[in-house]
């Protein structure tokens, strides 16, 4: 696909929308989904300037704070979630950002525009006995079972993200270091443990794998991909995620089961156990220490539990 053309102040709020996903996909290696969320959120701001600027193609310089400030206030209306107007009003204040970044505005119009901040809730979790149910489910005999039991345990064990997975590869491993390597987002890379029930998991599977690439045309396989399927392509993000469910909702009930919510079990459990905070930070892959410490709400809550079950004076 040909790169964007240069913007400039006259260029359309589309184009200014391209130009930045074109940057959030190659330069911070953002995953599909996440651009798709953007995208969809950028055209719907579009979309409710059009009958109040009276054009097409409305230039971004013509988009002005107030105009924010009431697309937001028209969504609450409408009756969204606090959260997902703020996730809305963030995808504009980083589209902006960017255009002032690279000279095409002056101002960002987004910036001083406010919304409802989010009610923020701990990131749900599971407990040790229902992860351990959940990683038991899959018969470690077959191609597909040591497969689907290796990527429970990863991202249990390594607290990594549903996109980060499907884009491991064989050379991503060090089985006798007992790591993982694993490209995040920014295109940061980061080493994560692999604990010893993980590893020997992996290590069946892997026997499973090369058994299977045998049996297939070297030629039309991804030798390359960790995670196959059984026609030894590189596994897609929908199949991993409809198996975690699958298996999840043997163990648990509720909504979001999902890879992510192992991911917050891993950090969960770590924060509970004692675990620095900056080494969660490093091994979750954030940006910042902001993002990990949502996990420490999740520890607090569950020390007042303790507290007002067992404290005579609670």
């Amino acid at each position: 696909m040909a790169a964007p053309a240069p913007l400039h102040a006259g260029s359309s709020i589309e184009q200014g929308s391209a130009f930045f996903l074109d940057y959030l996909e190659k330069e911070r290696n953002y995953a599909r989904h996440t651009l798709e969320a953007y995208r969809r959120d950028l055209q719907q701001f579009a979309r409710f300037l059009y009958p109040r600027i009276a054009r097409v193609g409305i230039p971004v310089s013509a988009v002005e704070r107030q105009m924010v400030q009431r697309y937001i206030e028209e969504l609450g209306r409408r009756g969204l979630k606090p959260s997902s107007v703020a996730r809305k009003l963030s995808a504009l204040r980083s589209l902006f950002r960017h255009l002032c970044r690279q000279r095409v505005l002056a101002d960002n119009p987004a910036s001083l525009v406010g919304a409802a901040p989010p009610p923020r809730q701990p990131p749900r979790h599971l407990p040790l006995p229902q992860i351990e149910a959940a990683i038991a489910l899959p018969p470690a005999a077959e191609f597909t079972g040591a497969r689907d039991r290796a990527i429970l345990e990863i991202f249990y064990g390594g607290g990594i993200r549903l996109g980060e997975l499907v884009a491991l590869n064989l050379s991503a491993l060090d089985l006798e270091e007992g790591t993982v390597r694993v490209l995040g987002r920014g295109r940061r890379e980061r080493i994560v443990p692999i604990g010893g029930p993980a590893l020997a998991t992996l290590k069946t599977y892997l026997q499973h794998r090369a058994a299977l690439l045998l049996e297939l045309d070297i030629t039309q396989v991804e030798a390359g991909a960790l995670f196959l399927n059984r026609k030894g392509r590189r596994l897609h993000r929908r199949t991993v995620q409809t198996a975690v469910k699958r298996y999840l909702r043997q163990v648990a009930q509720g909504q979001s089961l999902s890879p992510h919510l192992l991911r917050h079990t891993f950090a969960t459990h770590l924060v509970e156990a004692g675990a620095d905070l900056g080494a969660v930070k490093e091994l979750l892959g954030h940006a910042a220490l902001a993002s990990t410490q949502a996990y420490t709400q999740v520890s607090l809550e569950r020390l007042r539990q303790v507290i007002s079950q067992a404290h005579p004076r609670a």
